[in-house]
């Protein structure tokens, strides 16, 4: 084709895609339509006589604005390592703040890294913390007051209050229960535990298994009851007795309405320990107690809730504790707190009320109340609203190791008696641990009485 038709034809077919966008497309601003979608708004006015935008059919929602980064230090492992991401991907989608997270699967060296952080004046602005030591922080020092929700159990929120100001937004709990195998009880014939147990039906019923010699299917020996004896155990025995050890951070070891409580409790351990030998073989010292249960080789365990969610799949259920004088169990609380040298103290405390939403671990309950009564967290909550909750601080931390070395040697050992062991914990606590002035019992004990004779079994 000759040069000159070529251009010419190039040359139409310019101006003809000219004229195409000329009289297409709107060339002044007054032509240009005004609507929330480049379109022409409908001809019916609304109701005010204003005219109404179409709807737009993938409506954008605008992005909060960027605000700062919040860092965030928590223990967790495996899946609620992803649980605490996903919370913090949704905190900065609703609000703009992103959270950094560093997360640890080994509790013991996330406390000593929080406190080398707020040693170092690098505090993270949110910090998941344990009600029974602050995990190693000083709350009046280095944590700032925040506010939990509407909601929250009332209990949970104790476990963070220090001289009347919540240092930590309460997020989740466990509290000592009573599991049992239904399988067994199945097979001796036994009605499940209820609400009607005390102590001494704990005892009759554990004898009573013991009795039948049950073994599984390996012919190993079934044992009736799994617990660890330590100071856990005393304390909370002594509080259905009257009055607790440690409840908050007040302790009850001078008291004289308490001797008889704490002395009953520990005739109790020695008794079931040695005297009707009903539990399984102990364990190391400061073992936790569950592991013959999840093999089906202990028919009853006192243990956290918490141990749920470790436990192999059998027929189990858990219900509250034996009764005594009083109904009692004990709590462990985790919550968030803010650092008081956090650069955004209010973003970081919508942070800790945002994560306190939902437990962080696996097993434990949240502190905002489920509406389901019939669920097993109904239990824990039954049993949070009664339970002590002990608080270590770091003077009382080699006592509460003494006294957990005591618990153990008493239920080991059949030579010792209660009356040695507990003369020796008065003599170490008045030496060393005992404050100037010991309040009373009946002034702060909380939900528990102290009957002027107290019992540790019987009605």
């Amino acid at each position: 084709m000759p040069k000159k038709a070529v251009f010419i034809f190039f040359l139409l077919a310019f101006i003809g895609a000219a004229l195409f966008v000329f009289f297409t497309f709107p060339r002044t601003k007054d032509e240009i339509p005004k609507s929330n979608n480049q379109r022409p708004f409908p001809s019916e006015p609304g109701p005010d006589g204003a005219p109404v935008p179409e709807t737009v059919p993938h409506p954008n929602t605008p992005t909060p604005p960027h605000g700062p980064t919040l860092r965030v230090m928590a223990w967790a492992v495996a899946d609620e390592v992803k649980a605490l991401r996903s919370a913090a991907d949704a905190f900065e989608a609703t609000t703009g703040n992103s959270a950094s997270l560093t997360i640890e699967s080994d509790v013991a060296a996330y406390h000593t890294d929080l406190q080398q952080a707020i040693a170092s004046d690098t505090p993270p602005d949110v910090c998941l913390v344990s009600a029974r030591d602050f995990s190693g922080l000083d709350p009046a020092r280095d944590l700032a007051d925040v506010t939990p929700a509407i909601g929250t159990a009332s209990r949970s929120i104790t476990a963070f209050t220090v001289e009347e100001k919540i240092k930590a937004v309460p997020d989740e709990f466990s509290v000592d229960v009573l599991f049992y195998n239904l399988d067994h009880f199945n097979r001796a014939g036994i009605g499940y535990p209820g609400r009607h147990w005390n102590w001494d039906v704990l005892e009759a019923i554990s004898r009573a298994l013991a009795s039948l010699k049950l073994k599984d299917a390996s012919g190993q020996p079934i044992y009736p009851l799994e617990l660890s004896p330590d100071f856990d155990l005393w304390n909370l025995l002594s509080a259905q007795a009257g009055s607790p050890v440690l409840d908050s951070s007040i302790w009850h070891l001078a008291d004289v309405d308490g001797k008889e409580s704490q002395m009953r409790s520990l005739d109790f351990i020695h008794d079931i320990f040695r005297e009707f030998a009903i539990t399984a073989p102990l364990q190391k010292a400061h073992a936790p107690a569950g592991r013959l249960f999840a093999q089906q080789r202990a028919s009853l365990l006192i243990a956290p809730s918490e141990l749920a969610a470790a436990l192999p799949k059998f027929h189990y259920a858990f219900t509250l504790l034996p009764g005594d004088i009083n109904r009692a169990s004990l709590a462990r609380v985790n919550g968030w707190a803010v650092t008081s040298k956090s650069s955004q103290p209010e973003a970081a405390r919508k942070l800790a009320l945002f994560l306190a939403r939902q437990p962080v671990h696996a097993g434990w309950s949240s502190a905002q109340k489920s509406t389901d009564d019939n669920s097993p967290d109904a239990i824990c909550y039954e049993a949070l609203s009664q339970a002590v909750i002990p608080r270590i601080e770091p003077k009382t931390a080699s006592l509460v190791q003494f006294l957990d070395q005591q618990i153990d040697l008493l239920a080991r050992n059949s030579q010792q008696t209660a009356d040695a062991v507990y003369t020796h914990i008065q003599t170490e606590y008045l030496n060393g641990f005992a404050p100037p002035s010991v309040k009373s019992a009946s002034s702060i004990t909380v939900g528990l009485k102290t009957p002027a004779a107290a019992q540790i079994r019987g009605p």
